[in-house]
């Protein structure tokens, strides 16, 4: 099964520093991972980013340093170019959903990915779209 990794199942990894708050998120991302095939786009990583720094202090070298150790290793990181963009304007039009999230969706059909592991029910909206959480 191929799932798309959302921002904030990433953001909880990277931000939770207690082990029993941190664990359900683990397990949840290591089963995904050995049970899938795992990929997420450059704006989710844009926003682990901003998110990390900007809510939770986290300085950007120490997600840096998450994504290359956590994220890179287990999950394709897919590109958004002018077929993204173009799907993506469809689905706002369609869905009224937040552009990030339609960006995503975007590139899930583009890749063919029919799962997104996301706490955002907004994707619940979406046709073709399966939300898998906790």
């Amino acid at each position: 099964m191929r799932v798309f990794i959302d921002a904030n199942l990433l953001i909880y990894l990277n931000t939770i520093s207690d082990y029993r708050n941190r664990l359900a998120y683990e397990t949840f991302y290591l089963d995904l991972l050995v049970n899938n095939k795992a990929y997420t786009d450059v704006l989710v990583l844009d926003e682990l980013l901003w998110v990390s720094w900007r809510r939770y202090n986290v300085p950007y070298y120490i997600t840096i340093d998450f994504i290359n150790k956590v994220v890179k290793p287990y999950a394709n990181i897919l590109p958004l170019g002018e077929e993204e963009y173009e799907e993506a304007t469809n689905l706002i039009k369609e869905y009224s959903i937040k552009p990030s999230d339609a960006f995503h969706v975007a590139v899930m059909k583009t890749h063919n990915i029919p799962n997104i592991a996301s706490e955002d029910k907004e994707f619940d909206k979406v046709e073709g779209i399966k939300r898998l959480w906790l």
